[in-house]
């Protein structure tokens, strides 16, 4: 009998062996483009501020910005499991994953994304060439402008000849089709520039000219705006396989809670930041759409000619 016992005590745990353990609450190194109480670092933070509120006892989220790791550091530092979390934008990563890019010209919303494939699409690109997934993203409905200290020309094609303005290589191509130079300088040294006339002006969302420092040299801002501001929350691909399926399903869980809760913040921010605009003096000049469509043309036709598989694809599933 008690050989017996024995036998089923060995069994029991042998047994058990072979059957998933849920592991202990899971700490996660993350990482904002900017810092995460500026503009586009603050939906990260308050997801994650969400993600460790929901999830005591199953995951945490500390979030650091580029005071610690270095924006363009970012996206490599996801890749290789140096941080397990990352909230950029593509263009940041546009060497390793130009169709990335995409989603700045995206229609759609994420959850409709999520919907028609071209989420799942962009994914295993992600995965193939980042050693990523993606997890959710943001920014969707809010648009680039261009602002300036001094008004533009009359010359309906060259609008900017004459103006240097600080770009990014998401708009440096249709900066320079509407006569500007482009200078490229990461955001903090562009109060500077202005102050020194060194641009005249620069590309930037709605969101973040007052947080950024830069509404004492900003004199006019030009609509309609173009392109999507889109900013992905990506997990590095090991450090997710690693997760548990209890850690997995909150995670995803939160995805979801993100792409329903997006459109409420953009709604309360977007009220506030032309507010803040028109109280700082900024004189909106509308210059037609044609402006919009230019800008579109110039960058649909870039990301198509650097991949033209993936973005035709894309393309299809998009745009409306």
């Amino acid at each position: 009998m008690k050989g017996v016992v024995v036998f089923l005590s060995a069994a029991a745990v042998l047994a058990g062996a072979s059957l998933p353990v849920m592991g202990q609450e899971v700490r996660l190194r993350a990482a904002s483009f900017i810092p995460p109480n500026q503009s586009f670092g603050i939906p990260f933070k308050r997801w994650a501020d969400e993600v460790n509120k929901r999830g005591k006892g199953i995951m945490q989220i500390d979030v650091v910005g580029p005071e610690a790791v270095p924006t363009a550091e970012q996206p490599n530092a996801v890749k290789t499991g140096v941080i397990d979390l990352h909230s950029g934008p593509p263009t940041f990563y546009r060497g390793t994953l130009i169709e990335g890019e995409v989603m700045s010209l995206s229609e759609i919303s994420i959850a409709e994304m999520k919907s028609n494939g071209s989420w799942e699409y962009l994914n295993k690109l992600h995965g193939d060439k980042m050693n990523v997934t993606l997890l959710t993203g943001f920014g969707d409905g809010v648009n680039f402008h261009i602002y300036t200290s001094r008004s533009a020309g009359n010359d309906k094609q060259k609008p900017f000849d004459g103006f240097v303005l600080r770009t990014a290589p998401i708009y440096k191509a249709f900066f320079e089709s509407i006569g500007a130079k482009t200078v490229m300088i990461v955001p903090g040294e562009v109060f500077t520039a202005l102050e020194r006339n060194m641009v005249q002006g620069y590309g930037w969302p709605l969101w973040g000219v007052k947080d950024m420092g830069w509404l004492k040299h900003t004199k006019f801002r030009y609509d309609p705006g173009f392109f999507n501001v889109s900013v992905n929350i990506m997990m590095n691909l090991d450090r997710w396989k690693k997760l548990d399926a209890r850690q997995q399903k909150f995670l995803a869980e939160m995805s979801t809670w993100m792409d329903q809760e997006w459109p409420k913040w953009r709604a309360e921010a977007a009220g506030l930041e032309e507010k803040i605009h028109k109280e700082a003096g900024i004189q909106v000049v509308n210059l037609g759409s044609d402006l919009r469509k230019r800008a579109h043309d110039a960058f649909w036709g870039e990301l198509q000619t650097a991949s033209p598989q993936h973005v035709a694809h894309l393309k299809k599933l998009v745009t409306k």
